[in-house]
């Protein structure tokens, strides 16, 4: 069967590029294909059991609508968080691009004013405090649709492009790209049906940060440009909501980044959840990873969010997703397939947490798919140091943070470390073939990956006319 465009993956950025194609272009016919089920299939059973029962494809990853359906689904209105897209457009391009989403968001009945746009004295003593500590505070404006919310407006989105003619192939595994002579034709994917050959001249691979890996070995079978690029390593924090009051409420989220008095490491907060829940996510039988998600109406008393440690690396080492998996390999293996979670005053005193020390805290975990231990088992220490580091600082700007009740849950990983070549219009090195998004290398945020589906899309409709 023979597409005018095909989307490899169903997340962010397929669904925004197929969205932008149908209504620029009606008569286009288009598939997004998708490894997991479609939203209204996608149930984790987590939310009814209160663990993870390491489903085979797990839900929260995968399915139509992406990762995103399952996270605290965040839009941050500026260029400066998200991915990094801006130095091959331009950052004008892109802050249009993400009003342009914006504006789509409220199409489909969200239309909450963003946190962010007007400081009071709150947040310019919180700002004066990062700069007196060398932080960054990336103050931009943002939407949050929680969870909840994230589902019922994809769900519109998705049921309007069904009505519109766009095909999706869920359930269905991308397994490779057909090139010949430099141009793409053509995409082979595994079905419950069997194998499948979908045929087009224009494909947009979005497979996620879960698809990296995947797509460096496309790039490394087919002689596609790609680069080896960064990996994100470090914890998920949850603390009292009351210690995180005064950001909560004024920024919702404030990112941050610093760099390390010791090694000169860049560390970064992500995806702050404020009255959030810890969620593990299965990347496979062998990796278990920590997440957090929040909802608009179901509250916790904790706030979670990532201190992430990025890291390059420079020749001859070439393998950044092997070195990462590795890491969460070893935690994995310590904990029986759950995540290691330690308090701070145990880290600082250099001993495991017990369920019998944590039971002393003033924190109650919000999962239970943890095992009390000693993180410094698994973390290499050059990253752990940058994160102590940064626990204490942020202490700093937020009065409280560095206190016992910290609990640290170890690994979150973030796997972008295939950076793809592609020019402004996100084609890469082979005819007709786009990459968007988080796998690209240059998305890290629903943000980005929206901007760069819809890039790739005007591309391609400028082609076709």
């Amino acid at each position: 069967m023979k597409y005018d465009i095909i989307f490899a993956g169903g997340g962010q950025a397929s669904v925004f590029g197929a969205y932008e194609a149908i209504n620029k272009n009606p008569n286009l016919k288009i598939m997004v294909i998708d490894k997991g089920q479609m939203l209204d299939k996608r149930v984790c059973p987590k939310e009814k059991l209160g663990r993870c029962v390491k489903c085979p494809t797990c839900a929260i990853i995968y399915g139509v609508s992406g990762a995103g359906a399952y996270s605290d689904s965040k839009f941050n209105m500026d260029y400066r968080v998200g991915g990094d897209v801006h130095t091959i457009t331009s950052k004008t391009l892109v802050n249009e691009t993400i009003q342009y989403v914006a504006d789509i968001y409220k199409d489909f009945g969200f239309d909450d004013e963003p946190t962010g746009l007007v400081y009071n004295d709150e947040m310019e003593l919180i700002k004066r405090r990062c700069i007196e500590n060398d932080i960054q505070l990336v103050d931009t404006p943002t939407m949050h649709l929680g969870t909840d919310g994230s589902r019922e407006l994809y769900s519109k989105l998705i049921n309007t492009l069904l009505e519109k003619g766009v095909e999706f192939s869920s359930n269905s595994d991308f397994k490779d790209l057909i090139i010949e002579d430099g141009e793409i034709k053509g995409a082979i994917v595994e079905t419950k049906e069997g194998e499948k050959t979908f045929y087009s001249d224009k494909i947009i691979t979005a497979l996620g940060r879960s698809g990296a890996k995947q797509m460096m070995k496309m790039c490394q079978k087919h002689g596609i440009g790609y680069s080896a690029g960064s990996v994100d390593i470090g914890v998920r924090v949850e603390i009292p909501d009351v210690v995180m009051k005064t950001v909560n409420k004024n920024f919702y989220e404030a990112k941050m980044v610093f760099y390390t008095k010791k090694y000169n490491d860049k560390m970064r907060t992500f995806c702050s959840n404020p009255s959030g829940f810890i969620a593990v996510e299965k990347h496979s039988d062998n990796i278990m990873l920590a997440n957090g998600h929040a909802y608009k109406n179901k509250k916790s008393t904790n706030t979670n969010l990532a201190l992430l440690c990025t890291k390059s690396f420079t020749e001859p080492f070439n393998q950044p997703f092997e070195y990462a998996a590795s890491i969460a390999k070893m935690s994995t293996m310590l904990t029986g397939g759950k995540v290691l979670c330690q308090s701070y005053g145990d880290l600082k005193a250099g001993r495991r947490s017990t369920e019998e020390r944590m039971s002393r805290l003033n924190i109650e975990p919000t999962t239970e798919d943890y095992v009390a231990g000693d993180i410094s088992l698994a973390c290499p220490k050059r990253i752990l140091d940058n994160i102590m580091e940064f626990v204490e600082v942020h202490d700093k700007v937020t009065p409280g943070f560095a206190s016992n009740d910290l609990l640290l849950y170890f690994p979150e990983i973030k796997f972008r470390s295939t950076r793809m070549t592609i020019d402004s219009n996100m084609e890469t090195t082979v005819k007709g073939l786009y990459s968007v998004g988080d796998s690209s290398g240059y998305g890290s945020g629903l943000n980005i990956a929206a901007v760069m589906g819809i890039l790739a899309v005007r591309d391609i409709l400028g082609k076709i006319k």
